[in-house]
Order: structure tokens, then C-alpha cells, then sequence
């Protein structure tokens, strides 16, 4: 009965080895540790390919990867052509992006600038020749959200912040999760070099992104983020609202040169002229120096910032000075 115990013990710790390997392989089925280049010919077929990889070293298992396929009833045409395979794709990733028609001289750089929202992201896309912005937004909605994104229902998008900007080779025909997966390394790598200028806590991430996108959308001076973030970050310390017109204009889901008070009472958890303390959510994608002034805001007093209408702002922590110059450079 020992024995026998011992021997049960043996293939229950097997089995478990055998499927946590399984899924290791899946979700990073890519062996070497650099992007790699698959040329697939006319003919070629799905497997065709995977024996390919497995035989030149490429790919850990072709064997378990092509069981996945079959056990998932996978189907996938792949296309002649020449292929980037990022490093770490998963399985399906991989079949993806060797079943999407056209190849690496058919690549298209697309810059996203900094403070573009998702909409905004969608339309740039479509412009290319990229993908479909309905089609786009809809995988932003149901792509499965990595951990350090916490999510909420009430959000426009979980994803809204965490899309970083910069210039991506893509090609016409991509999926939305292959596109956005780009965009979410993309955003983790960033932190992860911001984290060794500035020590960041992943637990706060979240809120720290939402006050990087107000400072992004207020501030088109780089040189006076910081100041922008110390007025905000003052006015939760004191329990006043932020009042940001860029949560204003999120809100209402259009730009508008000028807001009326009846803008400013927009019904939304977005709108910091009614919520108290943080929105709800990322109203943008921040660039690098906005996330670094959320991290690290100036010390100050200031209250109050307004337009210079230089692109610069002038900052005071007097109420009444604060309206003195807002009268003088917007007419108010």
C-alpha cells in the first residue's frame, strides 16, 4: 500500500509537471530570446511551418503546439511572405501573425502621438490602412487584460491609458489584440525603465496613469508638467476638485476651442468639475515625462494654473489673482 501510495504520488506530480510545462510552452512557444524572421512559400502549411521552426531550434515543442491546435480546433491559412515573430507571442499570437496576408516589405510606420485617446488611436489606424477603427474599438472592449491593469466596468475603456505612444511597424490586415498587444509591451516596457529613474509602485499604477493623462492633455510644455502635477496633486490634498477642462472634454466625447458652464455639468465619473479627487479612469495615453510628472511633482503651493496663450501657463496659489489673469488672457 506504501508502495502504491508512493507510485500515485509520483504520476499526480508528473502529470502536474507535464501540464504546467504544457502551458509554458504555449504561452511563450518562441525558444530564442531575440524577435525571429519565418519566410513562408507557397504550399507551406500550418504545420509545415511549426516542423520548420522545431527542426531549426526556433520553437520549443512543435509536437505540443500542434496538439494544442488540434485539441482547440484551430483553423488558420497561412500566406506567402516574410514574417517578424516578436519573441514573446504566444501560440495563437504566432498563428496570427503568419496567417495575416502580406509581409515584412508591406510594413507601414504609424506614429501614435502622446494625449491621443483610443477613439483617436482608431481613427489613425483606419487612415492607414491599418484595421477597421469599429473593429479596433471593439478589441480594445474584450481583449484580456494583463495584471497590472485593474479593470472597471464603468470605464469608456480598460484599456484607455495603458496604449503607449510611439511609432509601430504594422501591416494592413492586422487583428486588434495583435495591435494592442504591441502597444501594452510597449507601455510596460516605458515603466519598467521609468521604475529605474524613479521607483514606481505597481499598486498605485493605476491612479498614476490617470493623473499622467490629465497632466498630458493640460500640459503641452513639457518644462511645466511637473508644476501641473503639484496643482493637482495640492487640490486633492486640500479636498477641492480638480476641475481639469480635459476631463470636461473626455467626458463630452468631442473638442470643443471653448466650454460653457453647461459643459462643465456633463454627467460623467470622468468629469472632475462633479467627481471628487481622481476620474475614474485614464482620459488619454501619456507619454514618458507625464508619467515621470505624477511620479515626481514639483513642490509648490499653486492652487491655480491658466493659459498664457503661448502654450505656457501661469501659475498662482491666490484665488483672486488666478481670475485677475484668466480675465486678461481669455477675456473672462
Amino acid at each position: 500500500m506504501k508502495k502504491m501510495g508512493l507510485l500515485v504520488g509520483f504520476v499526480i506530480v508528473c502529470v502536474l509537471a507535464g501540464n504546467f510545462q504544457y502551458k509554458k510552452i504555449i504561452q511563450h512557444p518562441i525558444k530564442t530570446n531575440k524577435d525571429i524572421h519565418v519566410s513562408v512559400k507557397n504550399g507551406d502549411t500550418l504545420y509545415s511551418i511549426l516542423e520548420d521552426l522545431n527542426q531549426n531550434g526556433t520553437i520549443k515543442n512543435s509536437n505540443i503546439i500542434k496538439f494544442y491546435i488540434k485539441n482547440n480546433k484551430i483553423e488558420a491559412s497561412v500566406h506567402p511572405g516574410k514574417f517578424l515573430i516578436p519573441k514573446d507571442v504566444t501560440t495563437l499570437e504566432l498563428i496570427d501573425i503568419i496567417s495575416t496576408a502580406g509581409n515584412e516589405e508591406d510594413i507601414i510606420k504609424v506614429t501614435m502621438p502622446e494625449g491621443f485617446d483610443i477613439k483617436s488611436i482608431a481613427n489613425v489606424l483606419q487612415e492607414k490602412g491599418i484595421i477597421n477603427k469599429e473593429e479596433f474599438i471593439e478589441s480594445c472592449k474584450t481583449y484580456k487584460l494583463p495584471s497590472f491593469i485593474i479593470g472597471n466596468e464603468n470605464r469608456n475603456f480598460n484599456l484607455e491609458g495603458f496604449l503607449f505612444p510611439a511609432t509601430y511597424e504594422l501591416k494592413g490586415g492586422m487583428s486588434g489584440n495583435a495591435i494592442i498587444k504591441l502597444m501594452v509591451d510597449k507601455f510596460y516596457s516605458a515603466i519598467n525603465e521609468i521604475n529605474k529613474e524613479i521607483p514606481i509602485d505597481m499598486k498605485e499604477l493605476g491612479n498614476i496613469i490617470i493623473m499622467a493623462s490629465i497632466i498630458e492633455k493640460e500640459a503641452s510644455d513639457k518644462n511645466e508638467r511637473h508644476k501641473v502635477a503639484s496643482v493637482f496633486y495640492n487640490r486633492i490634498e486640500k479636498n477641492m476638485k480638480l476641475q481639469s477642462c480635459a476631463t470636461v472634454l473626455y467626458s463630452l466625447g468631442k473638442h470643443k476651442d471653448k466650454l460653457y458652464n453647461s459643459d462643465l455639468e456633463v454627467k460623467s465619473p470622468y468629469n472632475t468639475y462633479l467627481v471628487a479627487g481622481l476620474p475614474i479612469g485614464p482620459i488619454c495615453n501619456p507619454g514618458k515625462e507625464s508619467i515621470k510628472a505624477a511620479l515626481s511633482p514639483a513642490k509648490t503651493n499653486y492652487l491655480y494654473f491658466v493659459s498664457s496663450n503661448d502654450g505656457k501657463h501661469f501659475f498662482s496659489h491666490d484665488y483672486n489673482e488666478f481670475l485677475k489673469v484668466k480675465a486678461v488672457t481669455q477675456g473672462f
